[in-house]
């Protein structure tokens, strides 16, 4: 089965440096690593080779297994660095008056719980959800304030994005979600861009734009857009 160049197979660790695998060709991979010394030793043994022997090819074979595992993470996993938890978002919480509160938690179930986010409450005025830092909270609109309706153009919300872990996961949220729902997305058909920032964007009931990206350099000040030159000065 050929690889597939962008596809990721390692995540960066939670706490230290290094890698966890996060698909079946990670884990799978990982396994070989585990399982060649087990087999060099048993065969060492079946031919009946002296129990030293046997030792140094099995020792021998670890480091060279190592080095050459540390080269798939290294091409098929993110980039390492030293991290001890993950970073928590200082943002609260969104709050969203919707139009049609039915149709909004309805859909908003299909996309959050999808995206691992949890329902915490539902009530008649406000419906909440969180990924465990962040709170989204819907709630019906005031009568006289309706007709105005929602507008991305206008001085207000534009949209809202929320982060996926790898490729993998926008091209499955857009065959499994969107696309057995019926719901169309915005720009282009399905997600668009490279290793750095790939993304689909799509609509909610109050046709407020949302956005399913992976951008693992994001907020990172290596990233390429971070480092554009600032041209504006408020102060001036």
């Amino acid at each position: 089965m050929p690889m597939k160049k962008n596809k990721l197979w390692f995540r960066r660790k939670t706490y230290g440096w290094g890698w966890t695998p996060i698909t079946w060709e990670g884990w799978l991979v990982t396994l070989i690593v585990l399982v060649i010394p087990i087999c060099i030793r048993l065969s060492a043994k079946a031919l009946q080779f002296e129990k030293s022997t046997q030792y140094f090819y099995t020792w021998a074979s670890v480091p060279i297994l190592l080095m050459a595992l540390i080269l798939v993470c290294f091409r098929w996993g993110e980039k390492p660095k030293w991290q001890w938890g993950i970073k928590r978002t200082k943002l609260s919480h969104v709050e969203l008056n919707v139009f049609n509160y039915k149709d909004s938690v309805r859909f908003y179930d299909l996309i959050l719980l999808s995206l691992g986010w949890e329902k915490l409450i539902s009530r008649t005025d406000h419906t909440t959800y969180t990924d465990g830092t962040l709170k989204i909270i819907l709630g019906p609109v005031e009568d006289e304030h309706m007709q105005t309706g929602f507008h991305r153009k206008r001085v207000g919300l534009n949209h809202l994005a929320f982060y996926a872990e790898t490729k993998e996961i926008v091209d499955d949220f857009y065959r499994e979600i969107l696309l057995k729902n019926g719901l169309k997305t915005l720009y282009s058909e399905g997600a668009t861009g490279d290793k750095n920032y790939y993304s689909l964007f799509f609509e909610d009931p109050d046709r407020i734009k949302i956005e399913l990206v992976y951008s693992p350099f994001y907020c990172e000040k290596e990233y390429s857009m971070n480092n554009l030159e600032s041209n504006f000065d408020p102060y001036t």
